[in-house]
């Protein structure tokens, strides 16, 4: 069975867009090759550009900050388990915290990077990113996979609090339902 999540609005499907760049570098990541770390790079930028939207983290922060409020409603309730409840709760606040500690717009640090600029401004070009035209991202892609990989690393710290963020409140939303089957007619 294929599952397909149909979002409600524009934020929502911003978040999916934003879990599914984070999952895919989860895979890319881990690899060895120098290809799978250009293709992690290149995710790293499609990120930073839907996360230059100006109003993407403070969406988050609301999002966050209104679920909080919820769960802090069912304080009381002899059917909610608090030890349950303080574990969101928590869990809420320290997400809000950390994404609001980052100054400005979620990877703005990233921006900050000229050998990172300069990668992402020769990327959208067809062999952009030759070695006659990036010789120091070429000796970084020759470099080992372990250093690649640190570095890749270093750079999604910047984007941690906002990838832990949106999993959480994809994952309330997941659960605040429950999945229903649909047979689509031709397809």
């Amino acid at each position: 069975m294929i599952l397909y999540e149909y979002p409600f609005n524009e934020r929502i499907r911003t978040y999916l867009r934003l879990e599914h760049l984070f999952r895919r570098l989860g895979e890319l990541v881990p690899a060895d090759s120098a290809l799978s770390h250009h293709y992690a790079l290149v995710t790293i930028f499609e990120i930073m550009d839907v996360a230059a939207r100006a109003d993407l983290k403070a969406d988050v922060l609301r999002d966050l900050d209104k679920h909080k409020n919820v769960f802090n409603s069912y304080r009381g309730n002899p059917a909610i388990a608090e030890a349950a409840l303080d574990q969101v709760v928590g869990q809420l606040e320290r997400n809000f915290g950390a994404l609001n500690t980052i100054p400005g717009k979620a990877g703005q640090a990233l921006t900050e990077n000229e050998w990172l600029m300069s990668i992402r401004s020769r990327v959208g070009i067809p062999g952009g990113t030759c070695e006659f035209d990036l010789p120091a991202y070429y000796a970084w892609q020759n470099r080992s996979a372990s250093s690649r990989r640190a570095d890749l690393e270093r750079w999604l710290t910047t984007l941690a609090p906002l990838a832990e963020s949106i999993y959480l409140l994809l994952k309330l939303l997941r659960d605040a339902d429950v999945p229903y089957k649909v047979i689509a007619a031709n397809g």
